[in-house]
């Protein structure tokens, strides 16, 4: 069954992903770096395309091809596991500038906050995994969480959609599949990967960084409670599932997979020479917010 996957960042993506790849799925995400654009991975034609709206309000595209038999992926998530300057020099291409690499023609025309791009969200839902499928929803266009004004979590726990959608269309389409609501057990171990690339640091401010750190932490913690309102809201189906405890070839209706925290470490933001001041950080979160 073709599904969708509910999470915040630092929650599993990259993995939920490559699994998808690994086996054959076809992959859409629904946000990049910047303004919103669609990228759907389609293994079995050998393609990976850009969905996008122009600053004239017209639905572009833009397909490259790529071979997906030959990914090492072991080598792909390593090379994510390195701050962005070394992974440029990835000769993985799945794996080099993931969250940023967009297409000359995109990043030339594209508008920021796009009124159509719902035009094509039928592409999406013929994908088998779907990556930010809030946004499906119209639930886009929020400050991050360590700024003022309206943030995810208020918006899709309250219903206050920020993106034109056809939401009478992606809510049938929704209810045609299997959507999880990802969650994490294991506090401590969610806490070391915030603070390894949840946030940049800057001029060496300790304490703004770790307060910036908790603030997205405390956000994301409450992401599955208010995922589940917006869910029952829109009388979607739904299941919770685990990070730490979670069978990813069951639920997802896959046959091969990595280990389970294949991807721990990966997207780091923290310079190396900081690194042995995590332990630090997560004992004063964990006493902070328990």
């Amino acid at each position: 069954m073709k599904n969708c996957y509910f999470t915040t960042d630092r929650g599993g993506r990259l993995q939920y992903q490559n699994i998808a790849l690994l086996n054959g799925k076809s992959v859409a995400k629904l946000k990049g770096y910047g303004p919103l654009y669609v990228i759907i991975y389609e293994p079995k034609n050998n393609t990976r395309s850009w969905y996008w709206e122009d600053k004239e309000g017209r639905i572009r595209c833009t397909t490259e091809f790529r071979r997906y038999d030959n990914i090492d992926y072991v080598a792909t998530i390593n090379d994510h596991k390195v701050r962005r300057k070394a992974n440029l020099a990835s000769t993985n291409w799945l794996a080099v500038d993931y969250a940023r690499y967009t297409p000359d023609e995109l990043k030339d025309t594209i508008v920021y906050h796009p009124d159509n791009l719902y035009k094509i969200f039928d592409k999406c839902f013929e994908c088998d995994f779907i990556l930010h499928p809030e946004v499906l929803l119209g639930y886009y266009g929020y400050v991050k969480d360590n700024k003022e004004g309206l943030h995810l979590n208020e918006g899709i726990e309250k219903g206050i959609r920020k993106l034109n959608v056809d939401l009478e269309y992606s809510i049938e389409q929704m209810r045609k599949r299997k959507n999880i609501i990802v969650y994490k057990e294991d506090l401590r171990h969610w806490s070391r990967s915030w603070f390894l690339g949840g946030a940049q640091i800057f001029d060496d401010d300790y304490e703004a960084f770790y307060n910036t750190i908790s603030t997205r932490l405390n956000e994301a913690r409450k992401y599955h409670h208010c995922c589940r309102v917006m869910m029952e809201r829109h009388n979607i189906p739904y299941e919770r599932w685990s990070l730490d405890t979670g069978d990813y070839c069951k639920t997802f209706d896959v046959t091969k997979e990595f280990s389970r925290y294949e991807t721990e470490g990966t997207g780091p933001l923290l310079p190396d020479k900081l690194r042995h001041m995590i332990d630090g950080w997560i004992d004063r979160y964990m006493s902070e917010y328990p």
